[in-house]
């Protein structure tokens, strides 16, 4: 006969896998493409006026699952982590690597989990792309605020293998969300060490939450 604690466990497990399950589905009905920059940038607004429709009024949690395929597939978030501390990424260990990128994805995700939840169809306008001379390409965009006006959201992307075109920096109103990545962490870095580095990462997450 199961205790009391295996019945739990066993209904965790269950919750579980129909998360695992529910976002698999959210990221087959998003139809993501990431074969061009405007393909993975279209993908990434559609995907986030639907998961709006869908989930906007309900839990963070339940919008992070939701989004979470479509965020880790229109972005390169390993290299997006590794570029913000590139100067001590060569001194972390394959654990310290493997924390510090986990707990940067999630506040990615998290990010626009909490930013995003009323977005509609008539919230992103398209203004045009270009090929960088690095081989990169910037598709630029705007985005309509809540009083009407628009910010300008420039994206950086670069082919990262069988994954396609994936985002590695947002400008938003000429601000490069990359740059003050690298000078925040660079600040925690130069008086802390990763750890603190990811529990300030952490914090930030749970205050989203």
């Amino acid at each position: 006969m199961k205790s009391r604690n295996d019945r739990r466990s066993l209904v965790l497990l269950a919750g579980a896998a129909l998360a695992a399950f529910a976002a698999a589905l959210d990221a087959a009905d998003l139809a993501i493409r990431t074969d061009t920059p405007e393909a993975t940038v279209r993908s990434l607004h559609e995907g986030l006026v639907a998961v709006a429709a869908e989930h906007g009024a309900a839990p963070l949690e339940e919008r992070y699952r939701a989004l979470e395929p479509l965020i880790e597939a229109t972005h390169d978030l390993p290299y997006i982590a590794e570029f913000a501390i590139r100067r001590q990424w060569r001194e972390l260990s394959e654990e310290e690597r493997e924390r510090f990128v986990d707990a940067f994805s999630r506040l990615s995700v998290m990010t626009y989990a909490s930013r995003f939840k009323g977005v509609d169809d008539t919230s992103f306008e398209s203004t045009g792309s270009d090929v960088l001379d690095s081989g990169r390409a910037e598709v630029r965009t705007a985005i309509a605020r809540a009083n009407g006006e628009q910010v300008s959201l420039d994206y950086t992307l670069q082919q990262s293998g069988e994954r396609g075109w994936q985002i590695i920096n947002i400008i938003a109103d000429g601000v490069s969300d990359l740059a003050l990545k690298r000078a925040e962490y660079s600040r925690v870095l130069a008086t802390g060490s990763i750890d603190d580095l990811i529990r300030h990462i952490e914090e930030q997450t749970a205050q989203l939450e």
